[in-house]
């Protein structure tokens, strides 16, 4: 398992990132990332942590050209793209596939309030990739602890990256033990039964303490 932190994809967040604990992270990118793609590219190759996943930016459907740029900033860090679904609806998702070319590892982050039977018929049952956020499957579903332990245990889902931070019913993105979700039943899910790509997605001066406490439970389990 790789646990990764957040960051921009500039020199001072990347460094601070390092600083924190982390040897890897998830790229926070906009789209001025992507229309300076040779300098954030750049900034990426130089940095003292792995690129091991970048999050498109928050766009919508008629921006589809910045989905496809963060594909290829993927390619050429040898990333795996995370598609955001808020602006770009996982209903609207044969859409955007008959308009980008993904040639990269990827997934599909399920958004605040979808259910299980939703994501069963978007993404599961056509053999699309999920990106599982945990704080947004807490919105959706009452028993989202054991249907947590039971998609990171089933075969025959993809699940190449978990965002992973605390929530309420509707609130995502909290730091570790300011939410209402059972974290340290789902860090050690996450120990338990999956080898992939974690990252807290959480805000930067926060993610050092979520990983002292990551570290901490499964010290502990």
């Amino acid at each position: 398992m790789i646990v990764a932190g957040k960051c921009p994809p500039t020199a001072d967040e990347l460094r601070a990132a390092s600083e924190r604990g982390f040897d890897a992270v998830e790229l926070h990118l906009s789209t001025d990332d992507l229309d300076a793609i040779e300098e954030t590219t750049a900034a990426c190759r130089t940095a003292p942590v792995e690129i091991v996943s970048v999050h498109t930016p928050h766009v919508a459907l008629g921006e589809l050209a910045y989905v496809q740029r963060a594909n290829d900033l993927c390619e050429r860090l040898d990333a795996t793209l995370v598609v955001h679904s808020t602006k770009i609806p996982l209903s609207n998702l044969g859409y955007v596939l008959d308009r980008i070319d993904i040639t990269v590892p990827h997934g599909f982050e399920n958004s605040t309030g979808h259910s299980l039977h939703f994501l069963t018929n978007v993404l599961l049952d056509e053999g699309r990739p999920l990106v599982l956020d945990t704080a947004h499957l807490y919105t959706a579903e009452a028993e989202y602890r054991s249907i947590l332990e039971t998609l990171l245990a089933a075969d025959d889902i993809s699940i190449p990256v978990v965002h992973c931070c605390d929530g309420t019913k509707i609130t995502d993105g909290l730091a570790f033990g300011t939410g209402t979700m059972d974290m340290e039943r789902v860090i050690t899910a996450l120990h338990e039964n999956y080898d992939g790509i974690v990252v807290l997605e959480i805000m930067p001066d926060e993610q050092a303490d979520a990983l002292e406490l990551w570290r901490d439970v499964i010290r502990g389990s």
